[in-house]
């Protein structure tokens, strides 16, 4: 039902994930924007985790247990380790 409502009234949703690095440790952010008819109705930025390094490993420490590790690895690799 919520995708017909979606297409019904001609809503976006976008979802991505972002990194900042602060202090050597990377901050992981998840971005939520929702647009009606090409016009934006709302827009979030949610903290859901840190990445750090140690002994040349990489680890997760999540902030919210309810997003998909395995996405945010995937973005982190794609975007920040293989530029």
């Amino acid at each position: 039902m919520k995708d017909e409502l979606m297409d019904m009234f001609s809503i976006n949703e976008t979802i991505g994930f972002e990194f900042r690095e602060v202090c050597g440790f990377t901050f992981a952010y998840k971005t939520r924007v929702l647009t009606m008819k090409d016009k934006l109705t709302s827009a979030s930025i949610t903290p859901v985790g840190i990445i750090y390094e140690e002994n040349g490993e990489y680890y997760f420490a999540p902030l919210d247990e309810t997003v998909d590790i395995n996405v945010i690895i995937e973005e982190f690799v794609k975007n920040c380790l293989l530029r």
